[in-house]
């Protein structure tokens, strides 16, 4: 059997030698797992049934932060970690999306920028991974395009928790780009967790963030 060497490093990063899977320690004692081979990340979260019947612009929020209880999944891993991680499997941030384009009216809005990311959704009984648009329901519904923002300073600064959000931004780590800025804020689109889908509020998932080719 091959040795497994697991060696702890500052920052609470885990390295596994056989798997080639670095660990970032996060809420509740689970870990974002970092794949650079795979150009994968997996960070665990769980669902949040409220947002089954009220909308919001939250799919993804690190539940520490500010708005933590206000997403579709609250995330169980730092945000700001979180884009580290995306730098790490060699992903490269837009960095387009400023706090003056989140004043957009209905029609004049910018799509967030930056490499596109296909996520899934998976969890115990759930036969397989889910694609992220199959959990979310929408009032207009568009082709799902993840795309990583970066928006690291922003992030510092607002300490929202934002990890994936349901239309552009300039504060979560990524979002996405078929909804342009202004698309909530306007209620041109609203956002909402699929019941029909998704398991009961509380369900711990897992959420799968991979580099598109």
């Amino acid at each position: 059997a091959a040795l497994a060497v697991v060696v702890l490093a500052a920052g609470g990063y885990v390295y596994v030698n056989t798997t080639k899977v670095e660990k970032v320690e996060g809420e509740k004692g689970l870990s974002m797992q970092i794949n650079k081979a795979a150009k994968e990340i997996v960070m665990p979260a769980e669902v949040n049934g409220k947002y089954f019947t009220e909308p919001t612009r939250h799919g993804v929020v690190f539940v520490s932060g500010s708005n933590g209880q206000k997403s579709v999944l609250r995330g169980l891993s730092n945000e700001k970690e979180f884009h580290d991680a995306l730098l790490a499997i060699g992903a490269k941030a837009g960095n387009n999306v400023t706090m003056e384009d989140m004043k957009a009216g209905p029609k004049n809005g910018k799509s967030v920028q930056g490499d596109k990311l296909n996520v899934f959704v998976k969890w115990e009984g759930s036969n397989g991974e889910i694609p992220f648009d199959k959990i979310i329901k929408a009032t207009e519904k568009r082709p799902m395009d993840i795309r990583f923002g970066g928006n690291l300073p922003a992030a510092k600064k607002a300490n929202t928790g934002c990890v994936l959000c349901l239309d552009s931004c300039a504060v979560g780590i990524t979002s996405d780009a078929a909804y342009p800025t202004g698309t909530t804020q306007n209620k041109v689109v609203q956002f909402y967790g699929d019941k029909d889908v998704l398991p009961k509020d509380g369900t711990r998932v897992s959420v799968i963030f991979r580099l598109a080719e």
